[in-house]
């Protein structure tokens, strides 16, 4: 490879000769020192190779041996360039890919995480940051004996965090914590009491004294499960702990206005690209804000090779510019606004198949349209409280 190199910078040429004396040529090379290789006769033809410098220097030698002598190929820079001498941007972006390829190679260009399940990539990858694990940071400026030592400072749910660095990429390895089981403060009293009325369904008390029956009807602020224990040395004060399934009664109330102003998107868009090429960015778009109102959605356009997508790619933010409407609802409209309005608290507030809705009425008020549900729930309703005198 370095002999072929060394040949290329140059420029060599493929030589063929015909008639006369060839050893006589070949001893005159070897008298004058002149480096051939490659030489082949075949019957009254002989090829050989040797630098483009040389070939002025060896036609005198092969008239002297009656020779005939033609250039058959030409390699090697001189001639690359001589070729390409009027592509002067070819040349260009020889030279920029060089530069680049120096300046880039040497710096992370993708970040991988692996390992992680309870915490969040987002997490890791700032941490990270503090020790230079970044995009275009340097790979031999990577502080990962400190990333070791210190990275799980802010991160709870990580034991050991560490960087594989690998060509352009960081590989960050997360080795999570195994949690812990929960331990009770049992030091300090208190009671279990109701926190909502309802009929007791299933009550189970890991510490403290029941003091309901199940089907027993409560109302809020009823001693469920006490921690005032009858032992034989006397009353003794106990943390109550346990849950209380009840079946209890909700009301959800929700309210749509007939009259609504909303804001429409209109057909006017504005396109803010961004050229992000590992942490730089580069806005190709003017930065005058604009005087209405939008309503904003970005979407990454990066390079993807082989199913990785590389920092380098386009960011664009579009903004679609709002014209306010006011409308009045129908009934009926503002029903279906107002039940999906109640199917959102419902999803917030209970679980599934914890609750079954009973009634449900709408009506109109004034401006207002008003739908109200009644509930039949299954719920914990055990509510912890310390034992006056004792806190």
């Amino acid at each position: 490879m370095i002999t072929r190199l060394l040949r290329w910078v140059p420029g060599w040429v493929r030589v063929e000769t015909e008639g006369g004396y060839p050893e006589r040529l070949l001893n005159d090379l070897a008298v004058t020192g002149i480096d051939v290789w490659g030489v082949r006769r075949a019957e009254e033809c002989m090829r050989f190779s040797c630098r483009a410098g040389d070939y002025r220097r060896i036609c005198p030698l092969a008239r002297h041996a009656c020779l005939r002598m033609r250039m058959r190929q030409k390699h090697g820079f001189p001639f690359w360039r001589h070729r390409y001498r009027y592509r002067k941007g070819l040349l260009l972006g020889l030279v920029v890919y060089i530069v680049l390829l120096l300046a880039l190679s040497p710096r992370v260009w993708v970040i991988e995480v692996e390992g992680n399940v309870a915490t969040s990539k987002e997490a890791v990858l700032e941490q990270a940051q503090r020790y230079g694990v970044k995009l275009g940071g340097r790979m031999d400026a990577l502080q990962i004996k400190q990333f070791q030592l210190h990275g799980t400072d802010a991160l709870e749910t990580v034991a050991y965090i560490t960087v594989n660095p690998s060509h352009c990429v960081a590989r960050i390895q997360v080795t999570e914590r195994t949690p812990t089981p929960q331990v009770i403060d049992l030091s300090c009293p208190s009671d279990i009491v109701a926190a909502r009325d309802g009929r007791i369904l299933q009550i189970e008390s890991r510490s403290g004294q029941k003091m309901v029956k199940v089907g027993e009807a409560v109302t809020a602020g009823t001693v469920l499960i006490s921690g005032r224990v009858l032992t034989d040395l006397g009353e003794k004060l106990y943390r109550a702990y346990g849950e209380v399934l009840a079946e209890t009664t909700r009301r959800i109330t929700v309210s749509v206005p007939l009259l609504q102003t909303r804001w429409l998107p209109t057909d006017r868009v504005a396109c803010r690209p961004v050229l992000s090429l590992l942490c730089w960015d580069f806005h190709l778009y003017s930065r005058k804000p604009l005087q209405a109102k939008t309503a904003s959605f970005t979407r990454e356009h990066p390079l993807v090779i082989e199913g990785v997508a590389l920092p380098l790619g386009l960011t664009c933010t579009y903004d679609v510019f709002l014209a306010e409407q006011c409308t009045i609802l129908t009934t009926e409209q503002a029903q279906e606004l107002a039940r999906q309005q109640l199917a959102e608290q419902e999803s917030a507030l209970f679980s599934p198949d914890s609750y079954t809705r009973l009634t449900e009425s709408g009506r109109v008020q004034g401006d207002t349209y008003v739908l109200t549900a009644t509930y039949r729930c299954r719920e914990n309703i055990a509510l912890e409280v310390p034992i006056a005198g004792t806190g």
